[in-house]
């Protein structure tokens, strides 16, 4: 066997190596568990208000809001808390968007939500408000998926 075709072998058994020690990509699980997160997270807060919504907040989950950031889960429940109390309306949302890092730890979603009068008809009434949301998430080490920031913005009035 020439040097140059010993060199070639190496180089394919590297490369096959390699290709065996990459490291699995979790992305399409990591997404599915995502967006039923963000769905649970939703159903939550409809249900339960503010403990609904905080629940799904790492303990140092982030609210971005206008003109401030909000730090930890205590304080993501005093700012929302007015909010999510208000009886007559329910907030709701749906993820449009699902990514996930390969290593399948990390991830967004994206989308839509609502406000709107509680009880009423589903598509009876027009939103009171509406916008988009992104939101990050992390898997914890018990494999839930937990809040890390959240970000949501209106639309402008018509």
């Amino acid at each position: 066997m020439s040097a140059a075709s010993r060199r070639l072998g190496l180089a394919l058994a590297a490369a096959l190596a390699a290709g065996a020690c990459a490291r699995p990509d979790h992305r399409a699980a990591a997404v599915a568990d995502i967006r039923d997160a963000d769905l649970a997270f939703a159903k939550a807060t409809a249900e339960r208000g503010v403990d609904g919504w905080v629940d799904f907040f790492a303990d140092s989950g982030m609210e971005v809001v206008p003109g401030r950031n909000v730090v930890g889960r205590a304080a993501i429940r005093t700012l929302m808390a007015p909010e999510l109390g208000d009886t007559a309306h329910l907030l709701t949302w749906s993820p449009v968007t699902v990514e996930a890092s390969e290593a399948g730890d990390l991830g967004y979603s994206v989308g839509r939500w609502t406000v709107v009068r509680r009880g009423a008809a589903a598509g009876a009434a027009a939103p009171l408000a509406s916008g988009s949301y992104v939101t990050i998430w992390r898997r914890q080490g018990d494999g839930t998926w937990k809040v890390v920031l959240d970000v949501g913005n209106a639309d402008p009035a018509k």
